[in-house]
């Protein structure tokens, strides 16, 4: 198993960010995270993940969740990238992360700038129960 990566860390901290109840319960499992298998292509990567098994899950409605509102801006990458994340049962679980059309990834990611896709998000499957 391996540490996340800067730009996954990041990504991380950008997704999980506000004050809404269960975004505050994700961002708990993020001290123990582990990584548990990448898979990689020139235009996309899968990052699986583990949190801690001491990690409380968020009490969410929706048994998988997405949250899917995050670019890049990326030095060498002209149309930069997408990111979503995957929550299943309270658990944070995949990172995903795409350039926009047959951009390969450019070897060197520093420099990156992450801004939401619409300032007013809908975090509505992340609701509680009930």
């Amino acid at each position: 198993m391996s540490a996340l990566t800067h730009l996954e860390q990041s990504v991380l901290h950008a997704l999980l960010h506000g004050a809404h109840p269960a975004l505050e319960a994700l961002r708990e499992q993020l001290p123990g995270l582990v990584v548990v298998r990448r898979i990689a292509s020139p235009t996309s990567f899968s990052t699986v993940v583990r949190p801690d098994r001491g990690a409380p899950p968020a009490s969410i409605r929706a048994r998988h969740a997405v949250l899917d509102d995050l670019s890049a801006d990326i030095p060498g990458l002209p149309g930069g990238a997408a990111f979503a994340l995957f929550v299943e049962d309270g658990r944070l679980v995949r990172l995903e992360g795409s350039t926009y059309g047959d951009e390969p990834w450019p070897e060197d990611l520093a420099g990156f700038t992450l801004h939401p896709d619409d300032p007013e998000r809908d975090l509505s499957d992340l609701d509680p129960p009930g």
